[in-house]
């Protein structure tokens, strides 16, 4: 998606106006570039914590929601927020997952009984 510029969109939108915001917070709470976003957040306590406490500041300081800002800056690459991606298959299921395709190739898995218990 492209940046938006110009009269087009609210002036807290604008990257200049989020990041003057933003800055002093990334100090406030201590958040440290470790190369995987200016705000990075999986599932630790603390950096959930982190950025909740940022979006309720930068909330208030622009009278704007905290999911509009979340979405801009998930928008400006300036927040990369992890719990929501699922983990991909683990090798161990890919495996297994390969070995049961080829063990049913050539079979009728149409035809199979399924136990009512299992159900």
């Amino acid at each position: 998606m492209s940046d938006l510029t110009g009269p087009e969109i609210s002036h807290w939108m604008r990257k200049e106006t989020l990041a003057a915001h933003l800055v002093p917070l990334l100090e406030r709470y201590d958040v440290k570039w470790r190369g995987h976003g200016v705000i990075y957040v999986d599932h630790e306590h603390y950096n959930i914590q982190t950025l909740h406490q940022i979006l309720a500041v930068l909330s208030v300081d622009l009278g704007v929601p905290t999911q509009a800002i979340r979405s801009r800056l998930i928008e400006l690459g300036w927040l990369n927020d992890v719990r929501s991606v699922l983990p991909a298959k683990s090798r161990v299921e890919h495996v297994v997952d390969s070995l049961l395709h080829k063990s049913l190739r050539g079979t009728d898995t149409d035809n199979f009984e399924i136990d009512e218990a299992y159900d």
